[in-house]
């Protein structure tokens, strides 16, 4: 029977137990020992990582003993959700512990990752594939030699044909050497590979944008009434709860000088083929290749005025950042073949699109991001799109508008579970960004840099 959710961020534990080296199962399960669990989830990384809390009142650090050679196993889940309870095996990987004197215990903090970490640590890939990558990593992944994984795996299927080697790589490297080469069906290269409570992901930026969200928050009225959450007595509404943060904050807003030195606004790659002499150049800019990229709102978040007199905006500086490649201009890569077409060889032939590539995940690390804290539930993940909803601020505009600017949809790219034990409470915090704008930002020919006048030039000495 499902069991009635009380309040928002109520969370039931399943499971809690550490497997010991030597053959003990200590079970925490109904135990007041444990004081809480954090699990971490990240878009640019390839596992799960969490720590956990535990006050050792019957010395198991000594008697397990706990050496970090433990398996932790972990279930939980939101009630009225348990279609996803979350289910984990973890490696624990470090013990710290310090002495608690008020409770004459120590108190213990296990660090734990997935074990396919810890497995891709301890085998290599020394293999030729013929096949989609799409298809290499799913092997990579299944494969018993290699990260035999048996958890849930979301494969976005690639184009073409490829023969790759992997030179005695450890999986995960190799896998992310593919991720960035691997082209969509639709001819995007923005590939990530990562994992959220919910599974191993291999998607494009552009499907994860295209999707439907997960989460509405808004900073508007508190759900609870009259008293605090699941009081006795008190009416509770659960679902404005889930909707409305606990906390919320601007934490990045177009770093200029970051975005022009990593080449998200211009950028260049000089391709030299060391056979023939010869060398070819590409270059990306942010505006004129925002129309061809896949974004998640219609407008850019820069504006496109010329800065300067040379009628230059701030997209048109490709030598902001220059990468080298080594290439073969000349033949074709007869291997790197689809039904319809065959990429010239150029690092695997791709490297046209290298330049996007780098330029979109530059824009999710330093462009609009918002840190939210929100009562916790398990369908929430690393990953996904969420709407976001911020009022307007000062005295330009009143009444319950919302920031057109800020307000939108975004994608989750970090995230952390914070379940209290004690406290029987589930809180997630979670930066969400997103590369563009709902509305168009006015432009006006004049607003160029300003500039300090002539120089002047005083001879010392």
């Amino acid at each position: 029977m499902q069991k009635q959710i009380q309040y928002a961020g109520e969370f039931f534990i399943k499971e809690l137990k550490i497997h010991t080296s030597s053959g003990r199962v200590i079970d925490f399960t109904e135990s007041d020992s444990v004081l809480g669990f954090e699990i971490y989830e990240d878009i640019f990384s390839t596992a799960l990582t969490g720590s956990m809390l535990i006050i050792d009142v019957d010395n198991i650090s000594e008697n397990g003993p706990i050496i970090g050679q433990e398996f932790l196993t972990l279930k939980f889940g939101t009630p009225t959700l348990d279609e996803f309870d979350a289910s984990f095996t973890f490696n624990i990987t470090k013990v710290a512990s310090k002495l608690d004197a008020t409770k004459n215990a120590q108190v213990l903090t296990l660090n734990f990752i997935a074990p396919e970490i810890i497995r891709n640590q301890r085998v290599r890939v020394s293999k030729s594939y013929t096949d989609t990558i799409s298809n290499i990593i799913q092997d990579v992944l299944k494969d018993s030699r290699y990260i035999n994984t048996k958890k849930k795996i979301f494969i976005q299927e690639t184009s073409g044909i490829r023969k790759v080697v992997s030179p005695n790589f450890h999986p995960y490297k190799f896998i992310n050497n593919l991720t960035n080469e691997a082209i969509s069906m639709s001819g995007s290269q923005n590939f990530v590979f990562y994992e959220n409570i919910k599974g191993l992901h291999f998607e494009t930026l552009d499907r994860i944008m295209e999707s439907d969200t997960v989460g509405d928050y808004s900073m508007g009225d508190v759900g609870t009434i009259d008293g605090k959450q699941g009081d006795k007595g008190k009416v509770v509404d659960v679902e404005k709860d889930f909707a409305k943060p606990i906390e919320m904050a601007i934490i990045s807003n177009n770093d200029i000088l970051l975005n022009t030195m990593s080449g998200m606004l211009g950028s260049k790659i000089i391709k030299y083929d060391i056979y023939n002499k010869r060398y070819e150049v590409n270059r990306y800019g942010y505006f004129s290749d925002f129309e061809e990229n896949r974004t998640i709102a219609p407008n850019p978040v820069y504006n496109n005025n010329s800065i300067d007199e040379f009628g230059n905006n701030i997209g048109m500086f490709s030598d902001s950042r220059i990468y080298l490649q080594p290439t073969s201009i000349s033949g074709t890569d007869v291997n790197q073949t689809n039904e319809t077409s065959s990429y010239s060889y150029a690092q695997n032939g791709l490297t046209n699109k290298l330049l996007q590539r780098r330029a979109k995940i530059t824009e999710l690390n330093s462009g609009i991001n918002i840190a939210l804290k929100v009562n916790g539930n398990t369908t929430i993940a690393v990953g996904e799109p969420i709407n976001i909803k911020l009022p307007v601020t000062g005295r330009i505009h009143e009444g319950g508008e919302f920031d057109s600017y800020y307000s939108g949809k975004y994608i989750i790219t970090k995230l952390k579970h914070q379940f209290d034990t004690v406290n029987k409470r589930h809180i997630i915090e979670m930066n969400a960004a997103k590369d563009s704008i709902t509305p168009k930002l006015p432009n006006d020919s004049e607003a160029i840099e300003p500039s300090s006048g002539s120089a002047e030039v005083y001879p010392v000495g």
